[in-house]
């Protein structure tokens, strides 16, 4: 809208005025909006640009390789339970070299669904009957007639600091599980 346009429809010059002042705030009202809307629009691209690019990354990304490697380490997990099971039964029954009967026995124990070892004690005596020279021999016991009675030797023997040292893995375990406030005793020094 211009002067000379109003002027010609008989306008009077006030009314003129008037009208271009409010049709210039108006304008300078829109114009500041279309600023403002222009300025989101830039926005709105760069983030929309960023948003593709991280789509356009992410579907680079191999699910089922990732799907494979995460059923590889729980099986891999579940195996690590099983032999750590496996040998603490046969640590506990007094074999000499646990590495070399798990070794032996391969894949031929059943586990249940939390890695534990299935029906320990008929594998314990299997194993014990296969691989005889493995564990340490039992000791006979008494019938309890005079003089044939089980004698309890570690009654009145203590033991040292040097020879609790001294002791190796399965005789350290044999005198937890058999006098265990010894051993704490010992262990925490």
């Amino acid at each position: 809208m211009d002067r000379k346009f109003l002027s010609d429809l008989g306008l009077e010059k006030e009314a003129i005025d008037k009208i271009l002042d409010q049709n210039g705030s108006e304008i300078t009202t829109l114009k500041t909006q279309i600023k403002t809307k222009e300025v989101e629009i830039g926005t709105l691209r760069a983030d929309l640009t960023d948003a593709n690019n991280k789509v356009a990354d992410l579907s680079k990304v191999d699910v089922e390789d990732l799907q494979t490697q995460l059923a590889n380490e729980k099986a891999a997990r579940v195996k690590d339970r099983q032999i750590w099971n496996l040998s603490s039964v046969l640590t506990k029954a007094g074999c000499k070299d646990t590495d070399y009967v798990m070794y032996k026995l391969g894949d031929n124990v059943e586990f249940d669904e939390n890695g534990a070892v299935k029906d320990p004690e008929a594998l314990l005596s299997s194993v014990k009957e296969a691989y005889a020279s493995q564990f340490e021999a039992e000791q006979p016991g008494g019938t309890g007639s005079i003089g044939n009675f089980q004698r309890n030797r570690s009654i009145g023997k203590t033991i040292t600091k040097e020879e609790f040292k001294a002791m190796g893995y399965l005789d350290r375990a044999k005198l937890q599980s058999d006098d265990p406030d010894t051993y704490n005793e010992l262990a925490k020094e």
